[in-house]
């Protein structure tokens, strides 16, 4: 693969809905006037880097990020969750001074659980040796403090974007959210998946608006869109930092 280039902003507690490329959107159901939004709350924190080889230093930067992103955008397509948005966790991580070095310890993620209102929390590790690739992830009740569950996805990173799907996927099993419904499964059979080549230019492109490069990040945005036209996930997000860059 060919080697890659190196290389999100309105705040919200409520409930974010970010739907994946050209699949069926399922919004939640908004809560009434005056109701709180009783769903459970889940936020993704940005991925921890394990073994890596292969690709540059900062492709792995842009992934940790990107790939958190993907998954948030595959779990809020079920509309009994309130799915956190990661503006709103880099906020509370930066006022807090949590996860200064990239990582944020587990001492502490009960506590930025309950900072965002989020039920359950989400962290990962991701592992490449030479196109091998693979995620552990960790699912938190910050309720209690306990691990509820792990989980491993493993394959190539030719197929990154079906690893996160089916992380996504298992990650709600274990929150014992219900599952979709099929007709919305088998729409996001149909319109298929973003290719490797997307994924990166997206990751990317997260990685320049971490680092306040609103330029980069946008033509990045573009060039996730060039590769799949349908990338409704970074059209929104291209859109949200620089509203009209990606219309």
């Amino acid at each position: 693969m060919t080697r890659l280039a190196a290389g999100t902003s309105a705040l919200a507690l409520a409930a974010l809905f970010v739907a994946m490329p050209a699949r069926a959107q399922q919004r939640p159901p908004a809560p009434a006037a005056g109701q709180q939004d009783a769903r459970p709350g889940m936020a993704v924190l940005d991925f921890d880097i394990g073994a890596t080889i292969g690709q540059d230093p900062d492709d792995y930067q842009a992934l940790r990020r990107g790939l958190a992103s993907m998954t948030i955008g595959e779990i809020a397509v079920n509309p009994a969750v309130r799915v956190v948005e990661r503006a709103q966790l880099q906020q509370i991580l930066q006022e807090q001074n949590l996860g200064r070095e990239g990582r944020v310890e587990a001492n502490t993620i009960v506590q930025i659980g309950r900072l965002i209102g989020a039920r359950y929390m989400v962290t990962g590790t991701l592992y490449d040796v030479r196109g091998s690739f693979r995620i552990d992830a960790r699912l938190f009740d910050a309720e209690t403090g306990q691990i509820l569950r792990t989980q491993r996805v493993t394959g190539r990173l030719d197929d990154v974007f079906e690893l996160v799907s089916q992380l996504a996927t298992q990650l709600m099993r274990d929150a014992n959210l219900p599952p979709l419904e099929r007709r919305v499964q088998e729409e996001r059979q149909r319109q298929g998946n973003p290719p490797t080549q997307a994924v990166m230019s997206y990751s990317r492109a997260v990685l320049y608006a971490d680092r306040g490069d609103t330029n980069r990040a946008v033509e990045q945005y573009r060039a996730a869109l060039t590769a799949f036209p349908n990338y409704t996930q970074a059209r929104t997000d291209c859109n949200r930092l620089q509203q009209g860059a990606c219309t």
